[in-house]
């Protein structure tokens, strides 16, 4: 009987690993996370918008750039008493101007739309970071249930043959029909748990063909970790210095400044220098005229009263200032709360780890113990079922903490800004903003350099 036991055990486990389809390749998390990099459809989402914010650094250089119009008319009249009094008149007009003075709102607003620029590109690192997360959590997600899911698939093979086993000796009388209800009950409850980790299994399965963008087939263990920090206060450091969306903050905080200013010279007024050419042309039925006139002109304008717009809009932008503040702020706070949330989880993950496999060896003590027991009569078929089942659990909780540690290590690097392409040594191009930013802002020849104050900025911060 004990040798059929041991038997019934390596079918079942051997029965338990899913089966590949042939010419399947295997996945490494490395290919998983590479996969979802460059095919993730939110990190194109994000590219967009910062190439959208690009344009924003040409926009706002645009006020000391020179603008040229083309403009005409053309009318025509006659009276309705004298039909041959015929009056067409057409006109062209050709028009530059260039505002030569503007209090420096144009270089506060272009320096203002950089630093927006460089608080979406740190926005993109945030979004990066989150599909690689996400990518990895659903790869470990796979693992995890799989192992739950042939763990439960052995629970159910063993159960089965207690089941045939109990049948034959309650055939010959040497157990009650009460013992053979008792197994029976638990085949049971055994399906009702491999059904319920099946249907685990395939929700973590669309979570990672949703985040990946392939299909998780014969997934790999998952290589080591990165180098993590030896403290907490190490951890939180590193976050508070490296983390996109404190320095995302930053910028915007930053911005809001260039926008205090560029209010408040709007007090200064302008100075404008203009030039129009002038062609018109006049037909009548009595006479003819057509000429041509040049003109330039200097303007200065300052506002007197405006009816409070200019004080409120300095108020206005003075409180997104206060606001972006308070948001610095917060953000910082909650990055050091992920980042600590995160660094006890580690641990919780490698103490649960510890713990579940001083449990395993215990339970399969205890159950070889009892099994042998329950052969010589001294233990009940309950007992056993009992034992086996304290070894299922303790084998699922070690398959759950090793992935809780994992993740949470995941974790521990987005919170400190270091789950990164470049840090996680994935070995492919990155996305390069500066292209984008390059080609746009080339194309308008502006007394304001976009990529200029963006290299200023960049040198500031970083």
């Amino acid at each position: 009987m004990q040798r059929t036991l041991k038997n019934w055990y390596l079918f079942a486990a051997i029965a338990s690993i899913p089966l590949m389809p042939l010419g399947a390749s295997a996945v490494t998390l490395h290919e998983a996370l590479v996969q979802a990099y460059q095919t993730n459809p939110s990190l194109e989402v994000s590219r967009a918008s910062l190439r959208s914010q690009d344009e924003s650094v040409v926009q706002a250089g645009s006020g000391k750039r020179a603008s040229v119009s083309l403009s005409g008319a053309a009318s025509y009249s006659a009276d309705i008493d004298a039909i041959d009094d015929e009056t067409s008149v057409s006109s062209a007009s050709l028009d530059a101007a260039l505002i030569l003075f503007d209090g420096g709102r144009t270089a506060d607003a272009v320096s203002a739309a950089a630093n927006m620029v460089y608080a979406s590109r740190e926005n993109l690192k945030a979004s990066d970071q989150t599909v690689l997360l996400s990518a990895a959590t659903a790869y470990l997600d796979v693992r995890r249930d799989q192992k739950f899911l042939a763990l439960a698939q052995n629970d159910v093979a063993v159960i089965e043959q207690q089941v045939r086993a109990m049948q034959d000796r309650f055939a010959v009388g040497a157990v009650t029909r009460t013992d053979v209800a008792l197994v029976q009950a638990r085949l049971a409850a055994t399906k009702t748990s491999l059904a319920a980790s099946s249907g685990r299994l395939a929700l973590s399965k669309e979570i990672y063909r949703a985040v990946v963008g392939g299909e998780p087939v014969n997934l790999q263990a998952t290589p080591a970790l990165p180098k993590l920090p030896n403290s907490l206060a190490e951890a939180e450091s590193i976050a508070m210095r490296e983390h996109p969306a404190i320095l995302a903050s930053r910028f915007t905080e930053k911005a809001a400044e260039f926008d205090i200013a560029r209010a408040r010279a709007a007090r200064l007024g302008s100075v404008t220098l203009g030039s129009s050419l002038e062609y018109s042309n006049f037909s009548s039925s009595t006479a003819d005229s057509e000429g041509t006139e040049a003109s330039v002109y200097l303007r200065g304008q300052l506002p007197i009263y405006n009816g409070g717009v200019l004080s409120s809009s300095v108020r206005s932008a003075a409180q997104i200032f206060e606001s972006r503040k308070a948001t610095t702020q917060n953000v910082m706070r909650q990055i050091r709360q992920a980042t600590a949330s995160s660094w006890a989880n580690i641990r919780v993950g490698r103490a649960s780890i510890v713990a579940a496999n001083l449990e395993i060896e215990a339970s399969q003590i205890a159950y070889d113990a009892i099994k042998e027991e329950t052969r010589l009569g001294s233990r009940t078929t309950l007992d056993l079922l009992d034992a086996e089942q304290d070894l299922l659990s303790a084998r699922s909780t070690l398959a759950s903490a090793q992935r809780d540690e994992y993740v949470a290590a995941l974790n521990l690097l987005s919170s400190m800004g270091l789950l990164t392409v470049e840090n996680l040594d994935l070995g492919i191009p990155t996305y390069d903003p500066q292209v984008n930013f390059d080609a746009v802002t080339s194309k308008a020849a502006a007394p304001f350099s976009g990529s200029k104050v963006l290299d200023a900025i960049g040198d500031r911060w970083n």
